[in-house]
């Protein structure tokens, strides 16, 4: 039964569709291993005294494939995915990339997913973004910045939170991670979403 395509903020979860006719399948185990405790775990209020520069995110610019697992609020995971992301910097007076997110679909268009847009600010020294799903309409706005070898990302989806953590950086891999609030950071769902992300192309 072809699956269905079931959008939580602008990320996608595939789903089948006994899904999303009320009978979830399962839980799975989990597929991507993170090198520590669970969550991206920082506080949202860095946003407000962190700093970055114009070349923290190059580390992303080129292709990427990935393997990609949410969360559920009982714990389980659902089963993983695999998608590809491509990153491209535009020309610009400051720096500004592009992004395109999704998931590997045979029967969806090739530009299905989530496009996001980062730019610097050079004046308040930090990565302002806003990203928005074919599948939803809505735009998602955040701030990104460097944490020591990690990068941040705190964005809005409606009333919810989600702050990111890119880290293990290499050339050619990272690791992602993304933790959700519904009541403006007080709990979180750690580990809501989880990547694991090679290089494919420069």
């Amino acid at each position: 039964m072809r699956r269905l395509i079931a959008v939580t903020g602008s990320m996608l979860a595939l789903v089948s569709a006994s899904s999303a006719q009320g009978n979830p399948p399962p839980g799975v185990a989990r597929a991507i291993q993170m090198p520590d405790t669970m969550g991206a775990n920082f506080a949202i209020a860095d946003s407000a005294t962190a700093t970055s520069h114009p070349d923290d995110f190059d580390f992303l610019i080129g292709v990427w494939q990935f393997k990609f697992q949410a969360r559920r609020p009982d714990g389980s995971f659902n089963a993983p995915f695999t998608g590809h992301w491509v990153f491209e910097k535009k020309r610009s007076q400051n720096a500004m990339i592009e992004d395109h997110w999704r998931a590997d679909d045979p029967e969806a268009t090739y530009d299905d997913g989530t496009w996001s847009y980062r730019t610097y600010n050079p004046a308040r020294k930090i990565w302002e973004m806003v990203g928005v799903s074919t599948y939803v309409g809505a735009w998602q706005p955040g701030l990104m910045w460097r944490a020591g070898d990690s990068r941040m990302v705190t964005e809005w989806y409606g009333p919810d939170i989600v702050r990111f953590r890119y880290f293990a950086i290499q050339p050619n891999r990272f690791l992602w991670r993304a933790d959700l609030s519904s009541d403006r950071g007080k709990t979180w769902l750690r580990d809501y979403w989880t990547m694991e992300v090679s290089r494919v192309a420069r």
